[in-house]
C-alpha cells in the first residue's frame, strides 16, 4: 500500500512540476523500463544469476543515457540522475566480478537512489501546491 501512495505522489509531482503530455508519457514509459529492469536485476540478485544481472545492469545504465531520462530539466532532478547512474555502475561492476556481498548491498543502493529522487519529486509537488488561506 505505501508503494502505491509513494507510486501516486511521483506521478502527480511529475505532473505538476511541469511535464506536458508529451513529456509525461516519455517519463511514464522510461520509469516502466526501469521498473522492468530493476525488476531482472533483482531476480538476477537473488539467483546469482551473473550473466543476467549484468546484462539488465548493463540495460539499465543505457536507459539513464537515453535522452529521455532527462526529459525533466531541474537541478535536484539532474543530481539524483547522476547519484543512481553511479549506483547503477557500481552495481555492474559488483556482478562483472560475481562478488556475491557487494552485489546485494549495490542493488539495493540502486533502489534506495531510486526512492530518493522519487521522494524529493513529491516533495517539490508539495511544495508547488497553492498554500491555503
Amino acid at each position: 500500500m505505501k508503494a502505491k501512495r509513494l507510486a501516486i505522489g511521483v506521478l502527480l509531482a511529475v505532473m505538476g512540476l511541469g511535464a506536458g503530455s508529451g513529456q509525461w508519457r516519455q517519463v511514464d514509459q522510461i520509469m516502466r523500463e526501469k521498473l522492468g529492469l530493476a525488476q531482472k536485476i533483482l531476480e538476477a540478485v537473488v539467483t546469482s544469476d551473473w550473466v543476467a544481472l549484468e546484462t539488465s545492469s548493463r540495460d539499465l545504465e543505457r536507459l539513464v543515457d537515453d535522452p529521455r531520462w532527462a526529459v525533466l530539466k531541474f537541478p535536484e532532478y539532474a543530481r539524483h540522475s547522476a547519484e543512481f547512474s553511479k549506483a547503477i555502475q557500481k552495481l555492474h561492476a559488483a556482478a562483472a566480478r560475481r562478488d556475491l556481498e557487494a552485489t546485494p548491498d549495490a542493488y539495493v543502493a540502486v533502489t534506495l537512489q531510486c526512492v530518493a529522487c522519487h521522494r524529493y519529486l513529491a516533495r517539490a509537488r508539495i511544495a508547488d501546491l497553492p498554500q491555503q488561506p
